[in-house]
C-alpha cells in the first residue's frame, strides 16, 4: 500500500474541496472560504469566491477522456455564476 504521511488541509471545507476539483493547492484556488456572492468586478476570470474559470477541473478532464460524470453531495467549490456550479464545471448529472 501507500503510506500517506503528509496531509495539509484548511480548517474549513471550501479550499479543500476546490483543491480536490482542480488539482491545485488550495492557496491558488479558493483560500478564503468567502460567501458565493463576493466578487471582484475588475477580475472576471478569478475574481469570484470559487475555482477560477480558466482552471480545468477533474470533471472536464474525465469527460474529455470518455467518462460520464455525476456530482453528488456538498459542492461548496463556488456558485457565484452558472459557470461555477457543478454543471458549469463539467459534471453531466
Amino acid at each position: 500500500g501507500i503510506d500517506l504521511d503528509r496531509h495539509y488541509v484548511y480548517k474549513y471545507c471550501s479550499p479543500s474541496r476546490s483543491a480536490l476539483q482542480s488539482g491545485r493547492n488550495p492557496y491558488h484556488v479558493n483560500p478564503l472560504n468567502a460567501e458565493p456572492e463576493i466578487s471582484n468586478p475588475k477580475d472576471p476570470i478569478s475574481g469570484f469566491a470559487a475555482i477560477p474559470r480558466n482552471m480545468t477541473g477533474i470533471a472536464t478532464k474525465l469527460v474529455a477522456a470518455g467518462y460520464r460524470t455525476a456530482g453528488f453531495g456538498k459542492w461548496d467549490a463556488g456558485m457565484a455564476t452558472p459557470d461555477h456550479t457543478p454543471f458549469g464545471r463539467g459534471y453531466q448529472t
